[in-house]
């Protein structure tokens, strides 16, 4: 026989935002503040997120709370949650009216259709362990993605230059390990929460050549080249760091990019570093250059210079090729529009 757990609309409507959020440990379960929700209902949510990376753990809490605040406001329970109540939080994601006035934006259709992946994979679990019986979103309407279609902005090989000039020339106590993760972000085209998990294992060479081992998305490993100069800044900045601390390169353990204080460089961190770059660069609308635009900057720079797909695809650690065609799409979409040619031969 099943067991699941119940609760009436009612009890739901009752009950505050902070009590029903507060249910969603890092790890280890807390009875008493599981309120409505039973034990195990918090067991197995601290279970499942408690297996996730610590990075997709935050982003996944981040998900369901988002869920559960919407659930609040339409005084349902998220065990009594049915398809409706998911087809209209895809909507509600993605409405400008909804969010205008709560200090939140909107959701792209792209980030609205992770966001119910995430609250679904919730749901399988707590099928799984027996605290629910169905999984409401399983069969929800997802908003439409396109992928062919990457509305990310990206930098020119110019402007890829300009920012890394600015970079290793402006007044920081951090420039020189700012230098060493804006080239890997570049060079690389790693994403920012590889970055910064990045430990000092993970540098070493292959027949001369040295190498980094990126730790990807779903436990992926993947060995990268690790270009001169990337090496080079990253030399400069251990040898900087060591000084610190009063010993030699190849004493230093742990993290490979650290604050002063010695604490993991925090994700947030590493994108105002980017845009303040990008506002110092001179790029247009450097509110809109993130890690991830320095991701399609690779991407896009080698594209146009020849990279093969399946070359590209395993850098990038893509499972799928559509997705790195999508990038590839968007750097020549323009460039090779046909309305150049009509143009040229109108006059």
């Amino acid at each position: 026989m099943r067991k699941v757990t119940t609760i009436t609309t009612a009890a739901a409507a009752s009950t505050t935002a902070s009590g029903m959020l507060a249910v969603i440990p890092p790890r280890a379960p807390a009875p008493a503040e599981m309120g409505p929700f039973g034990d195990a209902l918090g067991e197995a949510t601290a279970a499942w997120l408690g297996a996730k990376k610590p990075t997709t753990r935050e982003a996944y809490r981040r998900d369901v709370q988002s869920w559960i605040g919407f659930c609040l406001q339409r005084g349902t329970h998220v065990l009594s949650a049915r398809k409706p109540d998911a087809d209209l939080f895809g909507a509600w994601l993605q409405d400008p009216d909804a969010h205008r006035g709560a200090g939140a934006k909107p959701l792209s259709a792209a980030s609205a259709a992770r966001r119910m992946a995430a609250v679904s994979s919730w749901y399988r679990y707590l099928v799984a362990c027996d605290v629910h019986e169905r999984n409401p979103f399983e069969a929800a309407e997802r908003p439409k993605v396109d992928r062919d279609f990457s509305a990310t902005a990206w930098l020119d090989e110019a402007g890829a230059r300009r920012l890394i000039e600015v970079a290793e020339t402006r007044r920081s106590s951090s420039r020189v390990r700012d230098v060493a993760m804006i080239r890997l972000m570049l060079q690389l085209g790693i994403r920012v929460t590889e970055v910064v998990a990045l430990d000092l294992g993970a540098l070493g060479s292959v027949r001369g050549q040295r190498t980094v081992v990126i730790s990807g998305k779903g436990g992926k490993r993947v060995q990268r080249a690790l270009p001169a100069a990337a090496g080079e800044a990253i030399d400069r900045y251990l040898a900087q760091r060591a000084a610190g601390a009063g010993m030699e390169p190849q004493e230093l353990t742990g993290l490979l990019f650290v604050t002063s204080t010695g604490r993991a460089v925090d994700r947030v961190e590493v994108f105002r570093l980017v845009r303040k770059l990008a506002a110092l660069a001179g790029v247009a609308h450097p509110e809109g250059i993130t890690p991830h635009a320095l991701r399609h900057t690779f991407a896009t720079i080698a594209t146009e210079r020849g990279a093969d797909l399946d070359d590209l695809q395993d850098a990038m650690g893509h499972a799928d090729p559509r997705t790195t065609r999508r990038y590839q799409r968007a750097s020549r979409r323009l460039e090779r529009d046909p309305a150049h040619l009509v143009a040229a031969a109108l006059g």
